[in-house]
């Protein structure tokens, strides 16, 4: 039996709407100077114009009914009258009465139109693609496969899987998401394809993490097709980048894993896309719907047994510091690729710069798989970092990155020391740019949150000298051409990587 925990679960999952109320509407002709020919949604209602009429549907255009309905910030619930504008073969969409008279009749009913029709050609296919038959927890309660899609004012965006049980509190009895009417519709279209993806999701795994909630349903936008066109989603970003991708390439320090109400929780939704856009590029789609299936492993664990099952024996670390190099340079033509992005161009723009050596940063905020990175100019060709390392099992994460005559160099460490300090040399030739990249991790990381919760925050404290600068725990890294190494010592673990000249 479902237990009324995954109810409140959902609820502390999705407390914000995936957009914001007053985003520009991308369509605009004075933002983005399209032709009426070019203009997707003009394409839409062309494809409209030619569609097939619609098979039998249990409900029909103009019923009105009552849904309850939750504002989750405040989490009260109340009813709210709505009318069925159109149907879908895979869809009802029904739109708050309040919403119509604003919009107007024909309006209101133009919208719903388009939104079925996506609904239909690519909000349902792609997710059943990539997540497999949405058949229910328990079965398909009120006996219609089609998923209605509520439209309503004022209450956010959601996915509550209560609706689908009998006998729940404000249980509508039927599969459906709630949608915030008030966007423009091109978002919308964006909002209606993420929570449908919670819905597949939910019907195979109730006690996932976060992150990989959030990650895989905006990640649904992406295997939909809506993030390659810039003027379809993007409003001036760079191809396959969400709007949410773009505030964590601006706010690096949220947890990937935690999602925190009162700290950048936007930008975790970013994170979560990155990184398994990132898998996705580097290790293939398949391993994206693998994790779907898996309920008793979840999280970090989840991942690692599905790589294991491809002959991959990666660790979720290891996968993360690849990933933070790659958000730091996206370098392609270096190292196989590893640490570039194909089909995105993506750095984390909030760096801290670095200059006039020796300089001392104390008291550093590093949340679990938060990213900080220092960007030095300048550089001498021989430096020493120093390190203060949390205590086991918390690590720090440090990837150094050098270009010098030679190419580019990475060097990634997993520093465990129970809170001394550990000293990295590094050195070069003619040294052009480096990048220093930590994180607080964990050893042996298994599961992440399966709540939205506040990440745990260590203070950490750096300092760079110039020249070698001797200690009794220093990592010697010179930068010399090796094979791919794993050394691993009684304080910490150093990966090195072959040299890459570009």
């Amino acid at each position: 039996m479902v237990k009324f925990r995954n109810f409140l679960l959902l609820i502390s999952l999705l407390l914000f709407p995936l957009f914001s109320t007053n985003t520009v509407d991308v369509l605009s002709t004075e933002t983005n100077n399209l032709e009426l020919e070019e203009n997707p949604i003009y394409k839409i209602e062309q494809k409209i114009a030619d569609s097939n009429p619609k098979v039998l549907s249990i409900h029909n255009f103009g019923d009105q009914e009552d849904f309850w309905t939750a504002n989750l910030q405040t989490n009260d619930w109340f009813e709210v009258r709505a009318t069925l504008l159109a149907v879908g073969d895979q869809c009802y969409i029904y739109m708050d009465n309040r919403t119509i008279n604003s919009l107007g009749q024909n309006e209101a009913i133009r919208r719903s139109e388009i939104y079925s029709f996506e609904f239909d050609e690519t909000i349902y296919p792609k997710n059943y693609e990539l997540m497999g038959d949405p058949a229910g927890t328990l079965g398909d309660i009120d006996s219609d496969p089609r998923i209605t899609v509520f439209l309503v004012e004022g209450v956010g965006s959601y996915y509550l899987q209560h609706n689908e049980l009998v006998g729940y509190p404000y249980s509508n009895n039927r599969e459906m998401v709630f949608v915030n009417s008030e966007m423009p519709l091109i978002n919308t279209i964006g909002v209606i394809c993420h929570e449908t993806n919670h819905l597949f999701l939910f019907n195979y795994d109730l006690d996932e993490a976060v992150f990989l909630i959030e990650g895989l349903a905006e990640f649904s936008m992406y295997n939909a097709g809506y993030m390659s066109n810039s003027s379809f989603m993007q409003g001036g970003m760079s191809l396959n980048i969400t709007y949410s991708a773009y505030y964590y390439s601006e706010n690096p320090s949220v947890s990937l894993l935690y999602f925190d109400e009162g700290y950048h929780s936007y930008a975790s939704y970013g994170a979560g896309y990155m990184f398994l856009f990132y898998i996705a590029e580097k290790y293939g789609i398949q391993i994206i719907k693998d994790l779907i299936g898996i309920d008793d492993l979840d999280g970090p664990e989840g991942i690692e047994y599905v790589l294991s099952n491809h002959g991959l024996e990666i660790t979720f670390n290891e996968i993360f510091l690849n990933f933070i190099t790659a958000c730091t340079i996206d370098e392609l033509g270096i190292y196989e690729d590893l640490y570039g992005f194909i089909n995105a161009d993506y750095h984390i723009l909030t760096r801290r710069p670095v200059s006039n050596l020796p300089r001392t940063f104390t008291n550093i905020e590093h949340r679990y798989y938060g990213i900080e990175i220092l960007e030095l100019d300048e550089t001498p060709d021989e430096f020493t970092l120093e390190l203060e390392t949390p205590d086991y099992p918390g690590s720090l994460g440090v990837v150094t990155i050098i270009e010098d005559d030679n190419g580019w160099n990475v060097t990634q460490s997993i520093l465990t020391s129970n809170g001394n300090k550990t000293r990295l040399y590094c050195n070069g030739e003619n040294i052009e740019k480096v990048y220093v990249v930590t994180s607080k991790i964990r050893v042996g990381i298994t599961a992440g949150p399966r709540l939205w919760m506040a990440s745990p925050v260590s203070e950490l404290d750096f300092s760079i000298e110039s020249g070698h600068q001797n200690s009794a725990t220093e990592t010697r890294i010179t930068i010399i051409t090796i094979t791919t190494t794993l050394l691993v010592a009684s304080n910490f673990i150093l990966i090195f990587r072959r040299r890459k000249k570009n």
